[in-house]
């Protein structure tokens, strides 16, 4: 099997570089395997790669290089669709990179494409090719930004498998993109095997990475000292560098302990230095993994971690391989770093625990979890994602997949509302593809996203659609209200914007039909069918202040027979109920009560084909003009102040007029309202 992994580059000092070398290393066992960068900016790596490992960089920005595009014009250009990094005044990426990119992805014979990055995958989501398209998610895309998030979630939907970290990131990224829940898997960083370990003799503490506020190193500076306190003849050293680095040595000054805690600078690689100390402490806010970690374990050391999101309680075993103590607790991070300090047995214990437990971390068991995810994704990519939906007559569903493969065996057609764990609903799949919801099944009103999923493994794929792959035909010719049942029932698929087929179903005991809206100055108009209630003595339609429910304006509902009601909404009551405490905009929400204590029916369009009926009703929209008192300005507050001052009457300040405009729709939710806006 061919596996290409896809890279900025490999030219800087990070986690994402180490892990994607090392299970690229792991892979070259058995497969052949490259590492595809989209740029080359210096000449080696700051980590060792496996031999076997091909290097492909598709643009070479070092100047000396024989092949160097430095000079190429497209290379100081911005991409026009690789996503850019906010604030760049040159291009990280160049249009150059992204036109090379383009054709590698469009060209290339790997089996397996990985992404790295949440840019490189937006990218690779869309790729022509019918290869294995894989994302390895490294860190938390619940805090990336806004920008990337709305394109990245989007492309989840187009890959093959997705994988995080923890368990803790797949359950968030499935609540963040529950379309995509049953591509998730479990993958943690590739860490090798150490060839050095410590003796656990040396009174060294250790700790390494980037010198910002994240990882945290003033929390360690403040425990150590308390430390030193009672163990002197200890000593702290930290790896790395950044910009808190300033900061950091003022306050180790300041404590008097230069010559106890050691910022050491970058060291690469840094991992042989981890046999100098006996204990290794991570005391960062935020850990999504922490492969230093697992360096540490591996090297025979104790760890003292705090408890950041998510890594390091996914990688420590609290009180066999190391300590884990509450985020920002300089008290609690002492006493865990005084235990060790002062037990040599447990530190020695802990730090040859720490050798076991990391090699589930190294490279065999990384490339076996790996080649597990992706024979899933193989088997997953045979399962038949296209589909179409027809309504007949009663108003059942017909969903059609296509025959399906041998390899599939049997299969349900799984309706789902909300995230994992929500209620779900199955049917099943004839050997043709065929499957029926229908309409009298019962589905909760709202919102429904469709599945296929294999009954044997547990496989599962969202069904997708296209323009042409929704026939609501005969809905038109549904006879409603039911006559046994909710009133309203009635399912309407659809294509939603990502391609992925819905279906929205209507379920309502009592409902009231928006049919005619007339709208003119005086009054909104509103005729409706009332189905599963008949109006009594006290019926009235409500409008509700969105965002005071407490405010409610109440008009006579009159019924006019055969099922029909009518209400007059008077629109100069609306008006006069927009007060100045209000912000500009105020939204009124249009329900009936049949009766005096019966529960609000919201007035709405749902027996239609329409699934937005706020782009295809619509309505005038009349401005009212009512008086009302001029607002002092600067000068009349003067000419007024000085007449007083004379013992004259001041003149009345003239009127003016405040005009408002009236707009009924349709929300998203179906129900008629309306807006009154100051203009």
């Amino acid at each position: 099997m061919k596996i290409a992994f896809l890279v900025r580059d490999l030219c800087h000092m990070g986690g994402v570089v180490s892990a994607t070398q090392n299970l690229a290393g792991a892979l070259a066992e058995r497969h052949d395997v490259e590492i595809v960068a989209l740029r080359k900016v210096r000449d080696e790596s700051y980590f060792p790669l496996d031999p076997r490992v091909r290097v492909r960089a598709l643009t070479d920005m070092r100047p000396h290089s024989p092949v160097s595009d430095v000079d190429d014009p497209l290379s100081d250009k911005f991409p026009l669709i690789y996503p850019l990094n906010a604030g760049a005044k040159t291009p990280v990426v160049s249009r150059l990179a992204e036109l090379r990119l383009l054709e590698y992805l469009a060209t290339t014979d790997a089996d397996v494409v990985v992404s790295s990055s949440p840019r490189n995958t937006i990218m690779l989501a869309q790729a022509p090719g019918d290869y294995l398209k894989v994302t390895q998610e490294h860190s938390m895309p619940a805090i990336y930004a806004t920008d990337i998030k709305q394109r990245l979630f989007p492309a989840y939907r187009h890959l093959d498998a997705l994988t995080a970290l923890t368990p803790e990131e797949v359950a968030a990224l499935a609540r963040q993109v529950p379309a995509v829940r049953n591509r998730l898997a479990v993958m943690p960083n590739c860490v090798p095997a150490s060839a050095i370990r410590s003796s656990g003799t040396n009174k060294v503490i250790v700790s390494a990475g980037h010198l910002t506020d994240n990882k945290n190193h003033a929390l360690l500076v403040e425990a150590f000292a308390k430390v030193h306190a009672e163990a002197p003849e200890w000593t702290l050293r930290i790896y790395g560098h950044g910009a808190e680095k300033k900061k950091l040595r003022a306050r180790i000054e300041e404590l008097g302990l230069s010559n106890s805690i050691l910022l050491m600078g970058q060291t690469s690689p840094v991992t042989p230095e981890f046999g100098k100390g006996s204990i290794f402490v991570l005391p960062s806010k935020r850990e999504a993994f922490g492969n230093v970690l697992v360096e540490a374990m591996a090297a025979g050391l104790p760890v003292v971690a705090t408890d950041a999101d998510h890594g390091p309680r996914n990688i420590l075993t609290d009180g066999e391989d190391g300590l884990i103590v509450p985020r920002g607790d300089v008290e609690a991070m002492a006493g865990a770093i005084r235990r060790l300090v002062q037990d040599d047995e447990l530190r020695l214990k802990m730090g040859a625990a720490g050798i076991r437990n990391a090699e589930r971390f190294h490279e065999r068991a990384s490339r076996e979890r790996f080649e597990a995810i992706i024979e899933e994704a193989f088997a997953r990519k045979e399962l038949p994602r296209h589909a179409t939906a027809r309504v007949d007559r009663e108003g059942s569903v017909h969903v059609a997949v296509g025959a399906l493969p041998a390899s599939v065996g049997q299969a349900d057609l799984v309706l789902r509302k909300g995230g994992a764990g929500a209620a779900e609903h199955r049917f099943p799949f004839s050997a043709e593809g065929d499957a029926v919801v229908p309409w009298d099944a019962g589905l909760a009103h709202g919102t429904w996203e469709l599945a296929l999923a294999a009954r044997e493994g547990e496989r599962e794929v969202a069904l997708t659609t296209d323009g042409y792959g929704c026939d609501t035909r005969d809905l038109l010719a549904v006879r409603l209200p039911r006559e046994q049942g909710p009133s309203l029932a009635l399912m309407l698929p659809h294509r939603h914007e990502d391609g992925g087929l819905r279906l929205r179903s209507a379920l309502r005991e009592v409902h009231a039909e928006v049919g005619p809206v007339a709208v003119d100055e005086r009054t909104v108009a509103v005729r409706a069918e009332l189905w599963g209630a008949r109006p009594a003595a006290g019926a009235v339609v409500e409008a509700v202040h969105r965002r005071d429910k407490e405010r409610v304006l109440t008009f006579p509902l009159r019924d006019e027979g055969d099922g029909w009601v009518a209400v007059d909404v008077d629109c100069a009551a609306l008006v006069r109920a927009h007060t100045d405490e209000d912000e500009k905009e105020v939204i009124w929400d249009l329900s009936l009560r049949t009766a005096a204590d019966a529960p609000r029916v919201p007035l709405a369009k749902l027996a239609t084909d329409v699934l937005a009926p706020i782009d295809v009703f619509t309505f005038p929209r009349p401005v009212l003009s009512e008086p009302v008192a001029s607002p002092p300005t600067v000068l009349t507050r003067a000419v007024r102040k000085s007449r007083r001052a004379l013992g004259q009457t001041p003149a009345p300040l003239p009127p003016t007029r405040r005009r408002t405009e009236l707009r009924p729709y349709f929300t998203a939710a179906c129900q008629l309202s309306v807006k009154t806006v100051r203009l």
